[in-house]
């Protein structure tokens, strides 16, 4: 997905964010905005928009001096979703259906997006998610993928949400055992799940689960998707998932994706073809 206009003032917003979580006086939060502008002028804005963040928020941890400035937002996000475990485990082992029960479980932890949404009502979206029609559904696909698979890699979101993706991985496991790797950031970018937030969710207890880290930004190498390692471990696994927009924003024209989200960005909306709020199990570009 192409960056568009509509995106421009949401870096803005994004890293004003980012400043004031980071705790900076309102003169280093304007030094922040200013920068970020300055970056983002000279950036290419046909990049995708997770490329393009990627120089903005390495600027915000520079100029606060703070290297996570939502590891307190991650650490409650996470404790807040282990909280859920028991129920939910309860809901997918009842489940006529336990695979699609755990993509919604894993769908609705999607809404843990600090660089979408400031606040967000988790047990609402919870019970949303779980009753709701899916906008795109090919469940059907992706039950067919695994029986095939022996391996899979899952692109991972957010702090708090991969709690929910370990729920879908378990499921994953128990059904089909493929061996599983998880791709998460190298380090803090806005509440994007890191290797320690994997330890903190326990995903690293799961069998035959191996971590891999994509750039944070901070080595300047962009754009990070568009590299042969991500290539290399694409063609690597039988079987391939991008959890939230930020991954549907960087590898949405792969026809050998499964994209699992929600949608909460009208520009992501729009170049799905649904609706704010909707979810979305999509492969590809079918």
């Amino acid at each position: 997905m192409e960056t568009v206009l509509d995106c421009i003032p949401c870096f803005q917003v994004q890293a004003l964010r980012a400043a004031r979580a980071a705790g900076a006086s309102e003169q280093t939060q304007t030094q922040v905005l200013r920068e970020v502008m300055r970056t983002v002028l000279e950036a290419d804005w046909g990049d995708t928009p997770v490329d393009l963040g990627m120089p903005v928020h390495q600027m915000v941890r520079e100029i606060t001096g703070v290297d996570d400035p939502f590891a307190d937002d991650k650490r409650q996000a996470t404790e807040a979703a282990l909280s859920h475990l028991p129920e939910l485990r309860r809901r997918i082992a009842e489940a006529h259906d336990p695979l699609r029960m755990a993509v919604r479980i894993a769908i609705a932890g999607n809404i843990i997006d600090l660089g979408a949404l400031e606040h967000f009502d988790l047990n609402a979206t919870l019970e949303r998610v779980s009753v709701i029609d899916f906008a795109i559904d090919h469940c059907e696909a992706l039950h067919a993928s695994l029986e095939d698979a022996d391996s899979v890699l899952l692109f991972a979101d957010n702090a708090g949400e991969i709690v929910f993706d370990r729920l879908l991985l378990e499921t994953i496991a128990e059904r089909w055992d493929p061996r599983i790797t998880l791709v998460v950031k190298s380090g803090p970018f806005i509440n994007d799940a890191t290797a320690e937030d994997v330890r903190a969710s326990g995903l690293d207890a799961i069998d035959r689960l191996a971590v891999r880290e994509v750039s944070n930004g901070d080595d300047g190498a962009t754009p990070i998707y568009a590299s042969e390692e991500i290539d290399r471990w694409i063609a690597e696994h039988d079987l391939t998932i991008a959890k939230g927009q930020a991954n549907y924003e960087a590898l949405s024209e792969r026809k050998d994706v499964f994209f699992l989200l929600m949608a909460k960005c009208p520009c992501v909306a729009k170049s799905i073809g649904v609706d704010v709020g909707d979810i979305i199990l999509r492969h590809g570009r079918r």
